[in-house]
């Protein structure tokens, strides 16, 4: 699908009456890393993206750079683009980050948030954290 700079491909395993799931892959992969999971989770609507510059996805312009953050504009793009005002994250690794991130920046969009291996280091003090996430 296009979004704001690119075109963002991805699998569907569509549920059109099931609670919408964006499921993101960690450091390196793509979606089809969910491909083995997703028969397991048929009670959902889910939708696994490639990140810019992985998978099927395009690369960034040639001027751009691949900042971490951006991935969380282009995931709530996705969701936009989806039509999806409410949905959940799934996230492994890198994507467990970046989901993160985006249940940070719109909680008020987020159901639920599962992150596999999703560790990273804090960089301000836990009680600040959630207004860190909105700047």
């Amino acid at each position: 699908m296009d979004i704001r700079h690119c075109t963002i491909a991805g699998l569907r395993w569509q549920r059109d009456s099931a609670e919408p799931v964006i499921a993101l892959h960690g450091w390196l992969d793509n979606a089809a890393t969910w491909s083995r999971v997703a028969p397991a989770l048929d009670q959902y609507n889910l939708c696994a993206i490639d990140f810019a510059g992985h998978g099927k996805s395009d690369h960034r312009p040639a001027n751009a750079a691949y900042h971490f953050i951006d991935n969380v504009a282009d995931v709530i793009a996705v969701a936009d683009r989806l039509g999806w005002k409410r949905f959940s994250l799934l996230g492994h690794s890198l994507g467990a980050s970046v989901a993160t991130l985006v249940a940070g920046t719109i909680p008020e969009r987020i159901r639920s948030l599962v992150c596999i291996e999703g560790f990273g280091p804090l960089t301000t003090p836990p009680e600040q954290a959630p207004e860190q996430l909105r700047k």
